[in-house]
């Protein structure tokens, strides 16, 4: 049995779960995902057929591994929501909804409707989540989360001052 994690006996056999800089259990994320994220000045060899693996573990800066490589949030295209803290920019990287967007919106209209745009954009076939999200995968979580951190937030400004302790 061979040590090389990426030879195709031991990596049928043994599939890298978690991430080797942090040990957070990774998820599967396709290769088209991570060739969408990488810059174009990453070497090919790190763009290879392997099974890549997301971690999500923000105080991790490994975004992608896959056997013995890793990829850096600084290494991609993007800025990845998940791996920011005080994070303003694109939680839908299809449609362009960021967090202070929804922010403005619901500090103004009460409601956000970037769920129902978002819905219906993934109804019509005009959504490439798999290709645009770091993660790979549909983006209405991060956008949920999004949207009930700026609720609560836009409660707790709006309580009158000395009440901002109390249970709602």
């Amino acid at each position: 049995m061979s040590s090389d994690c990426c030879s195709a006996s031991e990596t049928t056999r043994k599939d890298i779960v978690f991430c080797p800089r942090c040990g957070e259990k990774g998820k599967r994320v396709s290769l088209a995902t991570v060739g969408a994220m990488a810059r174009t000045d990453i070497e090919a060899a790190k763009l290879s057929g392997h099974e890549y693996k997301l971690c999500r573990n923000r105080d991790c800066p490994v975004v992608y591994y896959a056997c013995q490589i890793e990829l850096e949030k600084n290494e991609l295209r993007v800025p990845v929501n998940f791996k920011e803290r005080n994070y303003e920019g694109p939680v839908c990287y299809c449609f362009n909804h960021t967090v202070a967007s929804i922010r403005a919106e619901i500090k103004v209209r009460r409601r956000s409707a970037a769920q129902e745009m978002i819905t219906r954009e993934v109804k019509a076939g005009r959504c490439a989540c798999e290709v645009k999200n770091p993660a790979g995968t549909c983006c209405l979580g991060d956008v949920t989360r999004a949207m009930r951190a700026a609720m609560a937030q836009t409660d707790q400004c709006s309580r009158p001052a000395g009440l901002l302790d109390l249970p709602p």
